[in-house]
């Protein structure tokens, strides 16, 4: 990289992470990368050197943030999976097993005898 493009870069990590944060489905790292005119790469390494945490991972850290949240308000598995743009239910309860390692229907039941 470039030392000239290094405060361009910079800026634009934060803006990047900021429509994570208003979108946690948005769209791919390809496109938010063309739309600033960087490349993937560009954009993956910086985001990773800035918050400690590859886009993917961070991606997936605030959609199962949301998941247990909108879970915890009562709303179904079904509604949650399409929510967060999961293109299958299955989908849904696969990733938010693996991350919070009980399926999104026991956590559900688990919130909702409490």
């Amino acid at each position: 990289m470039k030392k000239q493009n290094r405060p361009i870069i910079s800026n634009v990590v934060p803006e990047v992470k900021k429509v994570f944060d208003k979108n946690y489905a948005a769209e791919s790292v390809d496109t938010l990368a063309s739309s600033f005119s960087i490349s993937r790469n560009t954009l993956q390494d910086a985001f990773k050197r800035e918050y400690g945490i590859g886009i993917r991972e961070y991606k997936l850290k605030q959609r199962m943030e949301v998941a247990k949240q909108l879970l915890e308000e009562g709303k179904g598995v079904k509604e949650v999976a399409f929510t967060l743009k999961y293109g299958t239910i299955s989908a849904f309860s696969r990733a938010f097993k693996k991350y919070h390692k009980v399926t999104p229907t026991e956590f559900y039941n688990a919130v909702r005898n409490v």
